[in-house]
C-alpha cells in the first residue's frame, strides 16, 4: 500500500506508540485522523476524542472520513486493571477490535491490529514465533488474542502486529519499565531491584514504526512479531540502562524474583516473552535493531538530562 493518497484512521493514537506513528505517518499520507479517548493531558490540536467502546462513534467516523487504511492501536493496557474489571477489558480489546473489523471488511479498508507478545503462556525454551499457539494465561493478554481471533474471523485485508516490552513516549507519556528504572536514577537511588526470572524483548516506538510502514508497503497480510533484537531479562535492561547513563559505578544492582514486586504487580506474567520477527526476516524487511542499540538511542534522546555523559 502506498500512503501518498491514502487517508489513514489512528486509533489510541494519544499513547506511546500513537507518539511515535503519528508523525511518521503524517509525513506521509495526505489525511489522518487521530483518535483517544484522553486528549487532555495532550494539548495536540491534531489529536481527537473517540471512543472505541461506542459503536456508533465508530460508524460516524468512518461514514465522515471514509479511511482507506486502519490503525487500531487503542487498548487497555493495564493488566491489573483487566483482571480487576474484565468486562471492560472485553469490551476495549476485543469488541472494539471486531466491530472495527466488521467496519473495514464493509468499506473495503485494511487494519492494523497492535496484538502483543503476551499472548504466549510463556513455557516455550526459546523464541516464539508467529506459527507458535498462543495461550494466554491473563485477562490482558486473553482480551488481545480475542481481537486477534475476530480480525481474522472477519477481515481478509489485515494485518495482525506483535509488539514486545515497548519503549518509546519519553517523560511526559512514557510509563513503562525504562521509566521507572530512569525514575529511580533520578531521584538518586543508591540501590535498584529488577527482576531475573521474566525475559523478553524490547521493542522501540520509532523502529516500529518505520518497519511498520515497510511493511505495510509489501501488501503481505498476516500475522507478524516486531520486537528489536535479541532478549534480555527486567535485569538486563535495567543494568543496561544505568551503564548508558552513566552510574554503573555508584548503583548497586540486586537480582529478585518477581514474588518481590507481587503487592505492586500480583498478575502473573508469562516467564518467557522472546519473541522472534520470522516473518519480517522472510520478506526481507526486518528494521527493528538490537534492542541495547534501541534503548540507548531512545535514552539519549529523550533523557540526556538523567544521564552524566
Amino acid at each position: 500500500m502506498q500512503l501518498h493518497n491514502k487517508k489513514v484512521f489512528i486509533t489510541g493514537c494519544g499513547g506511546m506508540l500513537g507518539n511515535a506513528i503519528y508523525p511518521y505517518f503524517k509525513a506521509r499520507a495526505p489525511e489522518i485522523l487521530a483518535i483517544d479517548i484522553v486528549i487532555e493531558q495532550h494539548e495536540k490540536d491534531w489529536l481527537n476524542y473517540l471512543d472505541v467502546r461506542e459503536p456508533e462513534q465508530l460508524k460516524k467516523a468512518f461514514r465522515e472520513f471514509q479511511p482507506d487504511l486502519v490503525l487500531h492501536l487503542a487498548a487497555l493496557v493495564d493488566v491489573e486493571r483487566c483482571e480487576q474489571d474484565p468486562a471492560d477489558a472485553e469490551s476495549t480489546n476485543a469488541t472494539s477490535t471486531r466491530n472495527i473489523a466488521e467496519l473495514c471488511e464493509q468499506n473495503g479498508v485494511t487494519m492494523v491490529y497492535i496484538s502483543t507478545g503476551g499472548v504466549f503462556d510463556g513455557k516455550k525454551d526459546g523464541f516464539y514465533t508467529e506459527d507458535d499457539q498462543p495461550n494466554p494465561i491473563m485477562v490482558y493478554a486473553q482480551t488481545k488474542y480475542d481481537g486477534e481471533l475476530a480480525v481474522r474471523e472477519v477481515l481478509k485485508r489485515h494485518y495482525i502486529i506483535r509488539p514486545g516490552w515497548m519503549v518509546g513516549g519519553g517523560p511526559n507519556i512514557d510509563h513503562k519499565f525504562v521509566k521507572l528504572i530512569l525514575q529511580q536514577i533520578r531521584e538518586g537511588k543508591k540501590t535498584i531491584h529488577a527482576v531475573t526470572d521474566k525475559i523478553g524483548t524490547p521493542t522501540y516506538t520509532h523502529d516500529f514504526a518505520m518497519t511498520l510502514f515497510a511493511l505495510l508497503e509489501t501488501d503481505k497480510y498476516g500475522t507478524y512479531h516486531m520486537v528489536g533484537k535479541g532478549a534480555g531479562t527486567r535485569f538486563d535492561v535495567a543494568r543496561e540502562i544505568v551503564d548508558i547513563c552513566g552510574y554503573s559505578d555508584e548503583i548497586k544492582m540486586v537480582e529478585v524474583s518477581s514474588d518481590y514486586f507481587t503487592k505492586d504487580f500480583p498478575v502473573p506474567r508469562p516467564d518467557n516473552e522472546r519473541l522472534m520477527n520470522a516473518g519480517l526476516e522472510a520478506l526481507g524487511i526486518n528494521k527493528m535493531r538490537p534492542w541495547q542499540v534501541a534503548i540507548r538511542d531512545y535514552i539519549k534522546r529523550e533523557y540526556a538530562d538523567y544521564c552524566k555523559r
